[in-house]
Order: structure tokens, then sequence, then C-alpha cells
């Protein structure tokens, strides 16, 4: 089901992801809920380093407070930087081209969206003809099959673009194999061979994505078949992308021509308008240029623009225009048969 209710009133931080420079204006007690509410969103990292350029001094029990949760935050990036190391250790001598994505991605080249991350998972990317080596080099490692029935199973390696989640037996750590960035089933196939030939040598010898396919992976993560519903994160990771990798020269025509070559361009045209009406972020001419050849017909745009404004940064529950975009992303998850299948079978497992 989609997530309708993303956790306690967002009110507040709804308001300073949109405008940071309310933190300047909200009493020390406002600040301790956002803490909290930040840590909720797992969006604590973002949050301490608005503080650092928002806020003046706080109170003693509040500066105990700060002093906690930048511990907590660097907790959690050091032990995702310990598992990007166990994981290169355990690929080590396998012949297995990888890449980290997403989250993990951020950390391993020092992004802004690392600082402070915290993840539900780690996800890899690597050529399908090395999945079974890979899985194997997993498991010698100390990460675990998911305990999943038959049909989820199924579900994962014949139709997803992943494997079924592996948790490690000690650390309770989960890593996603992933052989694409988009189930098979899905309209869109950006070919995996691209993004990995391009793939870019980080300073701790791993692999992420080069800038402008980490761009469109994440456009293609919330606008084509991920939730949106209260993915405040998502958008800020968008945000802080463009911002950094949007000040060198190559990247625009770059972002431009891989969202071409990759067959993205909807997911990238949703990417950078929201980013651009919620968060402002700067977008160039050249950019709006090739906007305005992705962009969808007129009445869908009325209503993506609907349904997306009152669900991604919702301060609360937004049942039907959340339902909407989630019978949305699996539309263009699986094609029909496919998915009155699944969610009938989905439906009667409830029952």
């Amino acid at each position: 089901m989609p997530r309708l209710d993303v956790g306690p009133d967002l009110r507040l931080l709804v308001r300073v992801v949109r405008h940071p420079e309310h933190l300047r204006t909200i009493s020390a007690e406002q600040f301790s809920s956002l803490i909290d509410l930040s840590q909720s969103a797992r969006l604590l990292g973002w949050l301490l380093d608005q503080a650092d350029v928002h806020r003046g001094p706080d109170p003693g029990w509040l500066s105990d407070r700060l002093i906690t949760a930048r511990a907590r935050a660097r907790e959690y990036e050091r032990a995702l930087r310990w598992e990007i190391d166990r994981l290169d250790r355990a690929f080590l001598g396998t012949g297995v081209p990888w890449v980290l994505l997403k989250g993990a991605a951020y950390v391993a080249c020092a992004l802004p969206p690392g600082r402070g991350r915290r993840v539900a998972d780690i996800d890899v990317l690597v050529p399908e003809e090395h999945l079974a080596t890979a899985e194997t080099a997993l498991r010698h490692h100390g990460w675990q099959d998911s305990a999943l029935d038959a049909y989820t199973s199924r579900y994962y390696r014949e139709w997803m673009h992943e494997l079924p989640p592996m948790i490690h037996r000690e650390r309770h750590s989960v890593v996603d194999l992933h052989h694409a960035i988009l189930p098979r089933t899905s309209r869109l196939h950006p070919p995996t061979s691209r993004l990995l030939e391009r793939s870019i040598l980080t300073d701790g010898d791993v692999r992420v994505l080069c800038p402008a396919h980490m761009v469109l992976h994440a456009a293609a993560h919330l606008f084509h078949d991920g939730e949106i519903a209260g993915a405040i994160r998502d958008l800020l990771d968008l945000d802080a992308l463009l911002r950094g990798f949007g000040s060198r020269s190559e990247f625009w025509p770059d972002l431009v021509r891989e969202a071409e070559a990759l067959e993205l361009t909807r997911p990238a045209y949703y990417a950078l308008r929201y980013a651009d009406r919620l968060l402002g972020t700067p977008i160039p001419m050249e950019a709006h240029s090739a906007m305005d050849r992705w962009k969808p017909l007129a009445p869908v745009a009325r209503l993506m623009d609907a349904l997306v404004e009152r669900t991604l940064l919702a301060s609360g529950v937004s049942s039907a225009a959340a339902f909407a975009l989630y019978v949305r992303s699996h539309w263009l998850r699986m094609p029909p048969l496919l998915l009155a299948r699944h969610l009938l079978r989905r439906a009667l497992r409830r029952r």
C-alpha cells in the first residue's frame, strides 16, 4: 500500500524544507520538535547542515540535544561507510563490476546528501550476467536471502530489477542487488551497460554513477516507479545534486543528452519541474528548452501538478492524491494483465 501517512504532523518540517531560513525564527522548543521530525523522515543530516547556517545560539538543553543528534548522524554515516568497505571486500577478486547507487553512493563520494545519511538498504548495480557470482560472493561474506514466499521470490527474480533483499546475519545490514535501475516489466528500459560504462571511481576506490546518471536515477526512482507520498528526502536529494553538479559547465548538456539516450526524459522532466517549483532549484535555460520537448500533454501536466504538489510535501494524510500516484507508479511498472494479477494476489493475501 502507498505510504499515505508519512509520520507525525510534518507541517513544521515541510515549511523548513521549503524555506530553510525559517530556522532563524522558530523557537527552541519548535526546533527540538523538528529534530524528532527530521529523524523520522531520515533528514537529520540535512537539518543539521541547515542549522549550522541558519540557527544562532541555543539554550543549553537544546545544545545538548544537538550534540547528541550530530553524534547520531556521524554514526549513521560511519556505519554506512563500514558496510561499503565490507562490500568492497566481498567483491574483491570475483571479477564482478559493481556500482553503488543512491544513498551509499552519496556517502562514498562525499556529496551533500550523504552527510549523516541513514539508509534502509544499500543498493548495488551489477551486470545481469554477473548476478549469480555477486549473489554467491555476498552469501560467502554473511549476507543471507530474505525469508520470502515462493510468489514474492519469483516476483523479484522474474519481473523486478533486483534480487530479493539480502540481510547480513550479524550486522543486519540489507543489500539490494540490482541488475537494472527499473523493473524488467517497466515501460522504460535504460540500458545498464551505459550506466556501468560511464560510472566513475571515487577516492575510496568504489564506483558510482556519473553525475548525469546519478540525477536521472534519482528522478526515475521518484517519478517513475517509486512512491511519491512523503518522499521529502528524495526531492531534497535531487535539489542538492542539481545545485552541486550544476556548477560544472559540462553537467547540463550531459544531463539532457543522457536523459534522451536512456529514455528517461519524462522522469527527468518531472524531477526538474518539481525541484524548481517546490524548492527553487536553479534550472538553466538549456534545460528548460529540453523540458519543453519532454513535457506531457497539457491535461496530464495539470493533473500531475495537482497530485504531486498535494502529495510530495504533504504535511499529513492525502489519501486520494497519494493513492492515485501509487496506482500510476504500478501502471508504469507492469503491463496491465500482469499488474491486475499482482494486485489481486496482494489483495487476497491481505484478506
